[in-house]
């Protein structure tokens, strides 16, 4: 009797393992970093932004739904690496260190990088960024081109845009370079601040995976329709991107 009732108990948990793992393989874990508007970012407490919708799109796609986890952009790659994440997605530059590392999707987008200023002190090239603090977001690509393009500028990096604005707002550093989308984006809601382009990136932003991952090819064949369908580029004019 007893290895019965053992043995209707192993049935049970078999069962209740097998709908667990059929609810999660109906997710999508996507790794993002919710404090660069208008790509992602919390209005009221609501995820938006042109990413998330994207995100949201593709899991539709493949026939699952997107489950976000938001934190600092620099962790982003190592929560791939340790497989917490099936896929990342926040303004990530395939650059070529990158792809050594990770396997990297099509890219959705090109960016811009602009100096953002409070406008009556401008610094609106690398020329008038000499012995200035320039801030800007660790592990971005904004990094990366500050360190080849500003060096006798006083780098100061930070996890979070947001921190990087307030300390811009503060008069603690004296410019910030980010996306031109996202300088406009607070622009648009700071009038004290003004922005200008200073480089054009070779690369875009494209969906970030684990090396050998069999989400790539998949999400590449998605994003390829999402483009020749005019899925993409409705979502770029809903959030003012540039369709260029």
């Amino acid at each position: 009797m007893i290895r019965k009732i053992f043995a209707m108990l192993f049935c049970v948990m078999l069962v209740l393992s097998g709908c667990d793992e059929e609810k999660s393989s109906k997710k999508m874990k996507i790794g993002i970093s919710a404090d660069y508007p208008p790509f992602e970012y919390y209005d009221n407490g609501e995820l938006k932004g042109f990413e998330i919708d994207l995100a949201r799109l593709v899991a539709k796609e493949m026939g699952k739904e997107a489950e976000f986890e938001d934190m600092p952009f620099s962790s982003l790659l190592a929560a791939l690496q340790n497989g917490s994440l099936d896929a990342a997605i926040a303004s990530i530059t395939s650059t070529p260190e990158r792809r050594k590392n990770f396997d990297l999707s099509r890219c959705y987008y090109a960016e811009s990088i602009a100096s953002m200023y409070m406008k009556n002190e401008p610094h609106r090239n690398p020329d008038e960024m000499i012995d200035s603090k320039v801030a800007c977001q660790l592990g971005s690509t904004m990094e990366i081109w500050a360190k080849e393009k500003v060096t006798a500028a006083q780098l100061i990096a930070m996890d979070n845009v947001g921190q990087i604005v307030e300390a811009l707002k503060a008069g603690q550093v004296d410019c910030v370079l980010l996306d031109n989308v996202q300088a406009q984006s607070f622009c648009d809601v700071n009038p004290g601040l003004a922005y200008n382009i200073v480089a054009k990136s070779d690369a875009g932003y494209a969906i970030v995976f684990k090396k050998q991952s069999d989400l790539r090819e998949k999400i590449n064949v998605i994003l390829k329709k999402l483009e020749q369908n005019g899925e993409l580029k409705k979502l770029m004019k809903k959030w003012r991107l540039p369709e260029e």
